[in-house]
C-alpha cells in the first residue's frame, strides 16, 4: 500500500554537467503534475510526465530540475559581431552630438538583446535525456520508498481500527433481539393505550405489531456492515492502487451505521451506532491519503 505523501532527491555530477531533482506529492482525487524545469530543458516535459506516470498512479506531483553546466554544451552563446559594432558607433554618435556624459560600456549592449544569440549545441534532446532521466527516476524512487512506508503506517492503523468496527458491530449484534422485543412491547402498549381497551381483532392488531416492528429489526444492516468490513479488510491486502475503492465502501459502511441508529430505540444500540459512524471517519480520514 502506497501514501500519496512523498519526498525524494537526486544528484547527478560529472565533470561537465551537474543536475539536480527533487520531487514531491501529496494526495489528489487523480494524478496532477506541477513541472518545473530549466528554460532551455521545458520542450522535455511530456517526456517527464511519462516517467512520473509510470511509477505513480494518484496524487500531486511536484518535480524541480536544476542543472549547472560546466562545459557541457547544452546551450552556445553567439554574439553578432556587425550588429553590435552599429550599435557602439550610434551611442558614440548620440554621446557626442547630445554631450552625454559617461562612455559607452558593455553594460549598455545588453540593452539591445538583438545582438546575442543562444544556439542550440547538436541534438540536446539526445545529450541531456540519458542522465536527466537517470536522475529523475532516481528521485522518484526515493519517493516511492517514503510513500510506501507512509502507506503501511497508515495501513496498520487501519486494520486496528477494523478491529474496532468488528467489535462494536458484534455487540450490536447481540443486543438486535432485544431490541425487536422491547420495541414490540412498547408498541403495542401504545397502541393499546390510544385504543383505550376498546375491542379490536386480537389477529389483526398483533399482525399489525409484527408489522411495524420488523421495520426496526436491524439484522440486515448488520449483515452488510460486516460484508462491507470484509470486503475492505480484503481490499487491503490488495497491491495495486486501492484508494478510490476503499473510500466507495467507507461510504457504503457509513450509510449502514446512519440506518442503524435511525431504526433503534434502544440507547446501547443507538451509541455504538454513533461510535461507528465516529470510526469510519478516522478510517476516511486515512484512507483519503492512500494511492
Amino acid at each position: 500500500m502506497y501514501s500519496m505523501t512523498g519526498f525524494g532527491k537526486a544528484d547527478y555530477k560529472t565533470r561537465q554537467l551537474s543536475l539536480s531533482v527533487e520531487v514531491s506529492s501529496v494526495n489528489n482525487r487523480f494524478l496532477e503534475f506541477s513541472i518545473r524545469l530549466p528554460r532551455q530543458m521545458q520542450f522535455l516535459e511530456p517526456r517527464v510526465k511519462e516517467l512520473i506516470s509510470n511509477k505513480v498512479n494518484r496524487g500531486k506531483i511536484n518535480l524541480t530540475v536544476n542543472y549547472e553546466d560546466h562545459g557541457f554544451g547544452i546551450d552556445k552563446v553567439s554574439i553578432n559581431m556587425t550588429l553590435a559594432e552599429e550599435v557602439v558607433m550610434a551611442l558614440k554618435t548620440m554621446k557626442k552630438k547630445y554631450h552625454l556624459a559617461g562612455e559607452v560600456e558593455v553594460e549598455d549592449l545588453l540593452n539591445f538583446p538583438e545582438i546575442f544569440k543562444i544556439d542550440k549545441v547538436g541534438n540536446l534532446e539526445k545529450r541531456i535525456w540519458p542522465p536527466l532521466s537517470q536522475v529523475i527516476n532516481k528521485a522518484l524512487d526515493g519517493m516511492l520508498i517514503m510513500r510506501r512506508k507512509e502507506g503501511n503506517n497508515l495501513k496498520k492503523d487501519i486494520i486496528s481500527r477494523i478491529a474496532i468496527l468488528l467489535k462494536k458491530i458484534k455487540a450490536i449484534e447481540g443486543y438486535a433481539p432485544q431490541n425487536m422485543v422491547a420495541y414490540r412491547e412498547r408498541l403495542a402498549k401504545k397502541i393499546k393505550d390510544v385504543l383505550d381497551n376498546r375491542t379490536v381483532d386480537g389477529a389483526r392488531f398483533e399482525e399489525e405489531v409484527a408489522f411495524m416492528a420488523e421495520r426496526s429489526d436491524i439484522t440486515e444492516e448488520c449483515v452488510r456492515f460486516g460484508s462491507h468490513l470484509k470486503q475492505f479488510t480484503s481490499d487491503l491486502k490488495q497491491d495495486h492502487p486501492v484508494g478510490k475503492r476503499l473510500n466507495f465502501i467507507l461510504q457504503e459502511l457509513n450509510r449502514e451505521a446512519n440506518t442503524i441508529g435511525s431504526k433503534t430505540t434502544d440507547t446501547r444500540i443507538a451509541h455504538l451506532a454513533l461510535e461507528l459512524k465516529e470510526e469510519v471517519e478516522k478510517i476516511r480520514e486515512q484512507v483519503q491519503n492512500i494511492e
